[in-house]
């Protein structure tokens, strides 16, 4: 809780965490901090990744030609191409942009895992990240995405066992009783769903069915680099999947989330990262020297 009485996501205007803001953490909290403050423009650099991943999820599937008219259309949309996504995984042995869904210490946690591959009989993930050439994939700059792609693996698990249920969805969402917009009916009536598929508590349990029944998890993760610009393979990393080192990584993490300590930034030995931020000698001067 801050001096004015205001708790950390109040403070930052969320109502959620997403998998992307606790890896950002372990790169520059302070700087995950600032963005979710600021929310600065988007970048060139994020806007070329941004069509990358549209690239290549089009490569696996065409996402559902429906316009949403509120929220709960919105809603629909999202769970009906997560099942596509995961029937594709069966049917294909791959599917792009699966979203996971979960609870850390009661708060609300999503993500959206790049890619899920058969492999050996199991399921793994694999993440992309776009680089600009000569980046080092070293360390410092592996940490976050491993953080990352270890929690995509936990969220996706806790799905499966039905530690994290339909049940608790549809609470934190709120969807008993919502309903989708007379325009969007028609439109899903197009595709010639059963009528029970055509509400929106009936398509979100269709879709946690599905994954429910989901292949076994592989605890073989992978991270592949891809060059943002000319969009080729760069590199590729293989993380064995550690429930205990993300248990010590969580757990700081939300000390942050829950208000029990104020924001870090980098420390000393990587304030190599703070040239190249927007909020160097602006909004953080932690390692600023003037000039």
């Amino acid at each position: 809780m801050s001096a004015s009485g205001q708790t950390v996501m109040e403070r930052l205007h969320k109502n959620g965490i997403t998998a992307t803001d606790i890896a950002t953490q372990f790169w520059c909290e302070r700087q995950m901090e600032l963005n979710c403050l600021h929310k600065p423009a988007p970048t060139k650099a994020m806007e070329k990744g941004s069509r990358m991943h549209e690239a290549w999820q089009l490569k696996v599937r065409v996402p559902i030609a429906l316009e949403p008219r509120s929220y709960p259309d919105f809603l629909y949309k999202t769970a009906y191409e997560n099942y596509m996504t995961i029937s594709s995984l069966r049917e294909k042995g791959v599917g792009r942009e699966v979203m996971v869904y979960g609870s850390l210490n009661g708060y609300r946690v999503s993500g959206k895992i790049d890619e899920l591959r058969m492999k050996d009989g199991k399921a793994t993930i694999v993440e992309d990240k776009t680089v600009r050439q000569g980046m080092p994939i070293d360390e410092p700059h592996t940490r976050p995405h491993v953080v990352q792609i270890m929690l995509y693996r936990k969220l996706l698990e806790d799905i499966r066992s039905r530690s994290y249920s339909y049940e608790n969805f549809a609470n934190v969402f709120r969807l008993k009783g919502s309903k989708l917009t007379d325009d969007f009916v028609k439109d899903l009536k197009e595709l010639k769903l059963k009528e029970e598929y055509l509400g929106l508590e009936g398509m979100w349990m269709k879709m946690f069915n599905e994954m429910y029944s989901m292949p076994e998890l592989s605890d073989e993760l992978h991270i592949r680099y891809v060059d943002r610009y000319r969009n080729v393979d760069v590199s590729e990393i293989t993380v064995r999947y550690d429930r205990e080192a993300l248990g010590k990584n969580l757990m700081h993490a939300m000390q942050y989330w829950r208000g029990e300590r104020e924001s870090a930034p980098v420390i000393e030995a990587e304030n190599w990262k703070c040239k190249p931020c927007k909020f160097f000698g602006k909004e953080c001067k932690v390692w600023w020297t003037g000039g």
